[in-house]
C-alpha cells in the first residue's frame, strides 16, 4: 500500500514539472501607463526588446479594481508588435484623435477599466507575464500621472514584483512620448542628479498669485539669507513679493532641535547643521531663490512662509532628503505638485527617488533602527534614559554622503 502511495506521489510531482515546464513566458513589457483625470484617456503601452517580431493573440491584459484579489476585467490582444516597437491600447472613448491614430488596439466597451489604484497585470495563455501594481492592494500609485518604465528601452524586461521605483512618475497626458523615448530623463542616475530651476519660474511667473493675494502662483524670487533656525527652517530678506522672515521648507519635516515647544529628536542637530555649514553657508557667495507653491498658501499655521529654497539652481530640498535628513515626503500627488516640475517631471517625483537612494543606503533617518545596519545618529545617545534615548551634543560630528553640487 506504501508503494502505491509513493508511486502516487511521484507521478503527481512528475505531472507538476512538465506543468511548470510548459508554461508560456513572453519579453512583452507595459512601458508606459497613462491614468488620465479624464477616463476615458487612460492608455497602457507595451514594449517588444526583443529583435523579433512577436505575436499578441495569446497575450491578454488583466484588471483588478479597488483592492480585489479576482481579475475584475480582462481584455484579449491581437495583432503582432514589431522588433524594439511599442504596441498602443486606448479607448474609442480618446477625447484626441491624433492620439487615437497611434492606437494599435481600440477597447470598444468604454473607458480603460482602471483609474489609479488599480493593477494592471500583462498574461501570455493565463500566465501572469509583468504588473504594475500590488494585487489586492488598492493603494494610488498613477492617479494623474504618466508612468513610464525607468532606464533604457534596452534594458527593458517585464517583472512580476511591482516597484513603484520602477517607474517614473511623468506629468498627466504626455502623448508626446508615445511610441517613442524622446523623454529626456530615463534613468536613476538623471534622478538622483536633481531637478533644476525652469527660466518659466524665474521670468514669467510671479511669486504671488494675481488673484489671490494669500496663495502662490509659483514664480521663485532671489533673496538674501539672513539666518538659519534649523533644517527645515531658515529666515530671508523680503524680495518681489515675499514678505521675508521665516521660511518653513515646503516637502520636508526634519528632526527637531531643543525649542519652546518641541525637544531634540535624532538626527535634529545634524540636519540643522547641514543647513547651516554645507547648503546655506557663505550664502553672500551663493545664489538663493524662494519659489513658492502654485493655488497654495504662502504661509502656515505659525506664521512662517513656506516656499522652495534653491541654491545656485539646486533644490535645497531634493539635497536634505537624499542625504535621509527628512521623514518620507507624500505619497500622492496634489494639483500643486503637478505645477511644478523639471523636464516634465514633478519635483515631488524627484524626491521620492532621493528618499529611495537614502534608504538603500541606509543613511540618516532611513538607518537605525528601522534599518539595523544603517547609520545612528551622532546626535543622540540611543542608551540614555533606561533605552529611551537622549540628546549627546548639540555639535555633532558629521559630514554628508554627497558633495554638495556646486562644490
Amino acid at each position: 500500500m506504501k508503494k502505491i502511495i509513493l508511486s502516487i506521489a511521484v507521478l503527481a510531482l512528475g505531472i507538476i514539472l512538465v506543468a511548470c515546464d510548459n508554461v508560456e513566458t513572453s519579453p512583452i513589457v507595459i512601458s508606459k501607463l497613462y491614468t488620465s483625470p479624464d477616463q476615458g484617456n487612460n492608455i497602457i503601452e507595451l514594449y517588444n526588446p526583443t529583435e523579433g517580431v512577436i505575436d499578441l493573440s495569446k497575450h491578454a491584459i488583466n484588471f483588478y479594481s479597488n483592492g480585489a484579489t479576482e481579475v475584475s476585467q480582462n481584455i484579449t490582444l491581437n495583432g503582432t508588435v514589431e522588433a524594439n516597437s511599442y504596441y498602443v491600447v486606448g479607448s474609442k472613448d480618446h477625447l484626441d484623435a491624433e492620439v487615437k491614430a497611434l492606437f494599435d488596439f481600440t477597447y470598444e466597451a468604454g473607458a480603460l477599466p482602471y483609474n489609479g489604484n488599480d493593477v494592471i497585470e500583462l498574461t501570455i495563455s493565463g500566465y501572469a507575464v509583468d504588473i504594475v501594481g500590488v494585487i489586492g492592494s488598492d493603494f494610488t500609485f498613477s492617479q494623474n500621472l504618466t508612468l513610464i518604465r525607468l532606464g533604457e528601452v534596452t534594458s527593458f524586461k517585464p517583472s512580476l514584483e511591482y516597484d513603484r521605483h520602477d517607474f517614473i512618475g511623468y506629468l498627466p497626458e504626455l502623448y508626446q512620448y508615445l511610441k517613442n523615448d524622446d523623454y529626456e530623463i530615463k534613468t536613476l542616475e538623471q534622478l538622483l542628479d536633481g531637478p533644476r530651476l525652469e527660466d518659466r519660474y524665474i521670468n514669467e511667473l510671479p511669486y504671488v498669485n494675481p488673484n489671490n493675494s494669500t496663495s502662490g502662483a509659483g514664480g521663485a524670487v532671489i533673496v538674501t539669507n539672513n539666518s538659519v533656525a534649523d533644517g527645515d527652517t531658515a529666515f530671508f530678506s523680503a524680495s518681489n513679493g515675499f514678505a521675508g522672515g521665516s521660511v518653513r521648507y515646503f516637502y520636508l519635516n526634519t528632526p527637531e532641535v531643543n525649542g519652546s515647544n518641541v525637544s531634540a529628536e535624532p538626527w535634529g542637530y545634524v540636519a540643522s547643521k547641514y543647513n547651516k555649514e554645507y547648503l546655506l553657508k557663505d550664502p553672500h557667495t551663493k545664489e538663493i531663490r524662494i519659489q513658492s507653491i502654485p493655488n497654495y498658501s504662502l504661509t502656515e499655521g505659525y506664521g512662517r512662509s513656506l516656499g522652495l529654497v534653491w541654491i545656485n539652481g539646486y533644490l535645497s530640498q531634493f539635497l536634505i532628503v537624499r542625504e535621509g535628513l527628512s521623514e518620507d515626503v507624500p505619497l500622492t500627488y496634489q494639483a500643486y505638485d503637478l505645477l511644478l516640475s523639471y523636464k516634465n517631471i514633478p519635483y515631488l517625483t524627484f524626491l521620492k527617488f532621493a528618499e529611495y537612494e537614502a534608504k538603500v543606503q541606509g543613511w540618516a533617518t532611513k538607518g537605525y533602527p528601522n534599518n539595523p545596519e544603517g547609520e545612528k545618529s551622532p546626535d543622540w545617545n540611543y542608551s540614555a534614559n533606561n533605552g529611551v534615548g537622549g540628546l549627546a551634543t548639540t555639535n555633532p560630528v558629521w559630514q554628508p554622503h554627497l558633495e554638495l553640487p556646486w562644490a
